[in-house]
């Protein structure tokens, strides 16, 4: 138990760690700080500590976040894969946790190394996105480990909560792209403006709320007995009105910093609670073994439906 508990403590330091990592690199990119450090990586301007301006104190103390997070993940994955690796879930979102954490680190060098077109950095945005997101999932299930398996969601509502979270990264992603090419910059008012491409955006964001609340009428529906998947939904539907929130906060304080840093943030919160979801309704699935020995006639299905997967 001792074990675990400090598996869980260093999951959630790794956690709160990566989302510091995502809310530096927005300011990274709001400021312009990402030649701070000119186009050396890892190194900034050739050196391990340089000296210091604004831009290069921001982009080197993203870098060293980023590195110590590094740490963390290496040592969470390491010792997660050592005492759980016969769990399916552990088998999955280590190595995605792990990928990802590479896969961003190769993008903010290749940003920095090279000139990026939007669509690369929108896609940098989502890479961190799915970053977090698997550290947080591994946090959640270390602290599953010990509690009963859930009953089974059923298919409606797995379909659902993946459908969603699918959804979501896409929006997320054309937010991101927006952002990038400027064309935030062409709509000064909230909820309307002159700019069809905003607007869409705006009209996807308040459709996606919909969404999120027609899940918890789902799960009302389908799956009574999980309360954890309901409030989860709750919480999907409060964290995308607070991003609306956030939205008009950034539109009506001019794109300025501590805006775009919130709706950053936010947004970070709201695919991670999407894949929060998408964990739940995977746990209450009976495993492999449990289903073959319901066709065998060994076990009674309401046993297996019972049994976390593994």
């Amino acid at each position: 138990m001792a074990r675990l508990t400090a598996l869980r403590w260093l999951a959630w330091t790794a956690a709160a760690g990566m989302f510091l990592v995502l809310v530096m690199g927005v300011t990274v990119t709001t400021t312009g700080s990402a030649e701070g450090c000119g186009r050396d990586w890892p190194l900034c301007h050739g050196r391990f500590i340089p000296d210091f301006a604004v831009a290069t104190a921001i982009e080197f103390s993203h870098r060293a976040i980023t590195g110590v997070e590094g740490v963390l993940i290496v040592l969470l994955a390491v010792l997660t894969a050592a005492f759980y690796w016969n769990r399916r879930p552990i088998r999955v979102l280590v190595p995605l946790m792990v990928a990802f954490l590479l896969l961003q680190a190769g993008m903010g060098a290749w940003a920095v190394k090279y000139p990026q077109l939007p669509v690369v950095l929108a896609l940098h945005f989502g890479i961190s996105l799915v970053a977090l997101a698997s550290t947080v999932l591994v946090a959640l299930y270390l602290g599953l480990l010990d509690k009963p398996a859930p009953a089974p969601a059923g298919r409606a509502v797995t379909a659902a909560a993946w459908g969603l979270a699918a959804y979501l990264y896409v929006l997320v992603y054309s937010g991101a792209y927006i952002r990038h090419v400027g064309a935030t910059a062409g709509c000064a008012s909230w909820p309307l403006c002159a700019s069809p491409v905003n607007l869409l955006h705006r009209g996807l964001a308040g459709l996606a709320l919909l969404l999120a609340l027609g899940f918890v009428l789902l799960v009302k529906a389908q799956a009574p007995g999980r309360r954890d998947l309901l409030t989860g939904a709750w919480l999907l539907a409060g964290m995308l009105l607070v991003q609306a929130l956030a939205g008009a906060y950034l539109v009506w304080a001019g794109f300025s910093l501590l805006p775009e840093l919130t709706h950053a943030a936010v947004t970070g919160l709201v695919f991670t609670a999407a894949a929060n979801l998408c964990l739940r309704v995977m746990l209450g699935q009976p495993s492999r073994v449990s289903r073959q020995a319901v066709v065998g006639g060994l076990i009674p299905e309401s046993v297996a439906s019972g049994t976390r997967t593994s």
